[in-house]
């Protein structure tokens, strides 16, 4: 059994495991920390192993893995797609819609 079916089974909640409490909650206190000082802030994805969030742990911010190569991809290679695009496009067009204005 992980401890993901133990949360959700709600064994947390159960006197006679009240220690596994504190140690969820412990991750996501450290991760909120990390990312409430940080620019650009980054989505915080809670997720299970193998769940339907998981894939995002899995994608980078600039894909090596788009719509228009996923062809060219090697056999047996998780291929994730995402509509981000890479931090220096987003300036580039952000520059462009600067100057026109």
């Amino acid at each position: 059994m992980t401890i993901a079916q133990w949360r959700n089974l709600g064994y947390l909640n159960q006197p006679e495991h009240q220690a596994l409490a504190p140690l969820l909650q412990a991750p996501q206190d450290d991760a909120n920390a990390v990312i409430r000082d940080r620019f650009f802030v980054p989505r915080l994805v809670v997720c299970d192993q193998y769940g339907s969030q998981a894939r995002f742990l899995l994608a980078k911010l600039n894909p090596s893995a788009t719509y228009n190569n996923a062809h060219e991809m090697a056999a047996g290679s998780d291929v994730i797609f995402t509509d981000d695009v890479s931090v220096q496009v987003f300036f580039e067009h952000l520059q462009r819609l600067v100057v026109q204005s």
